[in-house]
């Protein structure tokens, strides 16, 4: 496999994020079905473990047109502010033949990508871009599955393959050290410019991102001047070890932000609910408990408690935060750990009721 320098990589990378890697014909990505396609398509992948149903009208006493199966996607037309199946979220996804109720939907285009003819020696970071692509345990269609890999997740692709049948293939990394390949038109090259610090000028000591827990929402300011705001869904709510008083994985008060990474392999909880969540990108850990901001494919749930106690953000606002917040991180190696004399930005969990 040819080697490209770094130099020639970042050049060749601008490009492909220009335009110059154009989507593939539809019918060519090997990499699931044939989704509809194109940059400006909105499509919506049911995340909802249940299914969702199809209604009439953007209401709950709607009729129910039709049921849609996990993992099912769907084109979504537009969005409508109708009454909400839950009192936190009254937008649903306008569809061909109805509404669904737009939590139950994960965002996600289908935007197959051109394969790079070779990689940088140390790799290079990439996102999923297609609704979710089957990874495997060698870079062969038939091959074992090792995960199925969703939209917006973040990997590092570490190897460039050829099939037998001469499709490419990249090897996306994974602290596991299980290896994974997946086609590669299912990966958008992630270039160096995306990862710019946002207001590099503003002292670090002027940067504070406050988040209310009750609301359910973040704030980012700027010398007392909110800048950005978004949802978010915090730790959810379990009753503790006395078995009366409800906790949360969320630890309330200001910590500063101590590692950062541009993707992340989380793996915990119990064997009842545990979690193995491959290529969480834009993480910024902020408490000795591991409790992190970062980005969430598996939900679309925003304004509700869902996490361990971790910050889910959509993977919009989290790369927003993770470029705006100090420390800065490289593209190589693509994270950082600081220590308490150099920590990063703070953050402000307020838990009043």
């Amino acid at each position: 496999m040819a080697v490209l320098s770094r130099r020639s990589f970042l050049k060749l990378a601008g490009l492909t994020a220009a335009g110059a890697a154009l989507p593939l014909p539809a019918g060519r990505l090997t990499a699931g079905p044939a989704w509809p396609q194109g940059p400006h398509l909105r499509l919506g992948r049911v995340a909802w473990p249940w299914g969702v149903s199809v209604y009439s009208r953007p209401r709950p006493d709607g009729q129910v047109i039709r049921k849609l199966y996990p993992e099912d996607v769907v084109v979504v037309l537009r969005d409508v502010v109708g009454r909400g199946l839950a009192p936190h979220n009254h937008v649903w996804n306008e569809v061909e033949d109805g509404y669904v109720y737009s939590p139950h939907l994960q965002p996600v285009r289908n935007i197959p990508q051109t394969p790079l003819a070779a990689l940088p020696g140390d790799g290079v970071w990439s996102e999923v871009c297609v609704p979710y692509v089957e990874a495997r345990a060698e870079p062969q269609a038939d091959a074992p599955i090792v995960y199925r890999l969703y939209y917006s997740a973040v990997f590092k692709i570490t190897e460039l393959k050829t099939a037998d049948d001469g499709s490419a293939w990249y090897r996306a990394y994974t602290e596991t050290e299980r290896r994974m390949y997946a086609p590669a038109e299912a990966f958008r090259i992630i270039p160096l410019e995306e990862l710019t610090p946002i207001s590099p000028d503003v002292d670090p000591r002027d940067k504070l991102i406050a988040v209310d827990v009750k609301e359910q929402a973040l704030s980012a300011f700027e010398r007392n001047t909110e800048i950005f705001r978004a949802r978010l869904s915090s730790g959810a709510l379990y009753f503790g070890e006395d078995g009366r008083t409800l906790t949360s994985g969320t630890p309330k008060g200001a910590h500063s932000i101590w590692q950062k990474r541009i993707s992340r392999h989380m793996q915990g909880g119990t064997a009842e609910a545990g979690y193995d969540l491959p290529g969480v990108g834009w993480v910024s850990y902020f408490a000795s408990n591991g409790a992190a901001l970062h980005s969430t494919y598996w939900h679309n749930d925003y304004g509700v408690p869902k996490s361990h106690g971790c910050l889910n953000c959509r993977p919009e606002d989290a790369k927003w935060l993770f470029r705006w917040t100090m420390p800065v991180v490289p593209y190589d190696p693509g994270d950082i750990i600081v220590n308490w004399e150099h920590r990063g930005t703070l953050v402000d969990i307020r838990m009043e009721a």
